[in-house]
């Protein structure tokens, strides 16, 4: 087997329920990477009213000041349809964003509408300059 390398894994808002209404938030630093697959998770749909109102991405300079990336805002004039969930099977939305040109700091939202949902959201990370910053954003590395 050939392990994918200059790769990092984050966990970037671990499956929490979010509630009605309310907004869940979570941090990417890209610093030494290139290309990154955003992978929210989310909760079957009890209801086509249950979507969530947010899926987006902002991006910024620093871990405090954010502006939503064009192309990455769900439902908006210039992003794209937040699908509508699946009510059989847990539903992935999946981002990939060429960093080249981009802001260090990425963050993610989700809002739930309709009804608490599960979410969680993970990133990767690729494309490393150095494999030691890829390998220090997993616990623990297993190559077989």
């Amino acid at each position: 087997m050939m392990p994918m390398q200059k790769t990092g894994v984050v966990s970037v808002m671990v499956p929490q329920s979010v509630g009605t209404a309310a907004t869940a938030t979570g941090l990417i630093d890209t610093l030494g990477f290139e290309e990154c697959k955003i992978i929210f998770h989310l909760d079957t749909a009890a209801a086509v009213s249950n979507n969530p109102s947010t899926i987006k991405v902002a991006e910024g300079d620093t871990s405090t000041a954010f502006t939503d990336v064009t192309g990455f805002v769900g439902d908006a004039t210039d992003g794209f349809t937040v699908p509508t969930l699946s009510t059989a099977a847990g539903n992935i939305v999946e981002f990939n964003m060429d960093l080249r040109g981009r802001k260090r700091y990425l963050k993610t939202t989700l809002c739930a509408a309709g009804a608490a949902s599960i979410m969680g959201v993970t990133a990767v990370l690729s494309r490393a300059k150095d494999t030691s910053v890829a390998q220090a954003k997993a616990a623990a590395v297993v190559n077989g």
